[in-house]
């Protein structure tokens, strides 16, 4: 989730817990796919300068497409437009939603109101989003469909809770989040016309590992309609896990280590429209965040970063051939 206040000692807090990366990765490219990805790199930690960048789906031609001092951070993305949080026109973590072209190009404001540091996600063709708009401090969080000109056309919660984090179930109908209401922050489902909510997962009783403020369910992925991903630190290591909406049959899909016996810590992540794969980050043995991604037939992994550069939570973005 979120790179809020507290999100680079969150990073730090990730470093510290182990360095390595599981599965075997190569440096072979792969013929390159009729995609890209974006993804979010900490250029300048003193500065406290993220920026967003687009490569090749074979980890070729990286580029910094967002080339705007402080925090822009890129959360999803459709067709080939990529919607971004940035303080670019605001104070320093005071965020307003922005648009722009894959390749950097035709950037416009979005909401004319401030949005907190959350995922966000579309329906309908990429014609509505869910946000959380940031209406002061001591407001709580709450979920809110909005048109592409950023005008407000429905408040999916309303409630004392904070609710972050939305994803659409593919067909538009449901909503999985991140949710306070309970012991821990948990995922929740629900309509979209808030009907039939319920909490989906449940930290372990037994499990002391992650502090309030880290994932004990992190940001979900809605794969298809049988099943929903998300982040959990657990036993002291971050994992991905997947879960059923239908039966709520849960398990871990990364492991705690690799077969070199380094830790383990798997993050932010999204799939692609057909679930075939999916692209993550995650530490590898020097403790550095890069990108990989996961080929579910063959079990391939492929790293696509290997610079010093923290590279974080990418997006599958499909550029239109002109």
């Amino acid at each position: 989730m979120a790179r809020g206040d507290n999100s680079f000692v969150k990073l730090l807090i990730l470093l510290f817990i182990g360095t390595g990366f599981w599965a075997c990765t190569s440096r072979e490219t792969t013929p390159s796919k009729n995609y890209k990805i974006a993804y979010n790199v900490l250029y300048d930690g003193y500065a406290n300068d993220y920026e967003i960048f687009v490569m090749n789906s074979d980890g070729s031609e990286q580029k910094n497409v967002s080339l705007s001092s402080g925090v822009d951070w890129v959360y999803h993305a459709h067709g080939d437009r990529l919607y971004f949080i940035s303080d670019r026109d605001t104070t320093s973590r005071n965020y307003f939603l922005y648009e722009m072209k894959w390749d950097g190009t035709e950037v416009r404001r979005v909401t004319d109101f401030l949005v907190h540091d959350s995922w966000i996600d579309s329906r309908n063709n990429g014609t509505e989003l869910v946000v959380v708009p940031n209406f002061g401090e001591n407001q709580p969080r709450n979920l809110y469909l909005i048109d592409l000109e950023g005008n407000i056309l429905q408040q999916l919660t309303d409630n004392m809770f904070n609710d972050d984090d939305p994803s659409f179930s593919p067909d538009g109908s449901q909503i999985a989040f991140r949710s306070n209401r309970g012991v821990n922050t948990e995922i929740f489902i629900m309509n979209v016309d808030g009907s039939d909510l319920r909490q989906l997962t449940e930290y372990p009783a037994a499990d002391t590992s992650a502090y309030d403020w880290e994932y004990h369910a992190g940001p979900p992925q809605w794969v298809d309609s049988t099943r929903i991903t998300y982040i959990s630190k657990q036993n002291n290591n971050y994992s991905i896990f997947s879960i059923s909406p239908l039966t709520g049959e849960n398990y871990q899909m990364t492991p705690d280590t690799t077969e070199e016996g380094f830790p383990s810590n798997e993050g932010w992540h999204t799939w692609l429209p057909d679930g075939s794969e999916y692209t993550y980050n995650s530490t590898d043995w020097r403790g550095n965040f890069d990108i990989y991604v996961m080929e579910m037939d063959s079990n391939n992994v492929r790293k696509l970063t290997y610079n010093d550069l923290y590279e974080q939570a990418p997006v599958y973005v499909f550029p239109v051939e002109e």
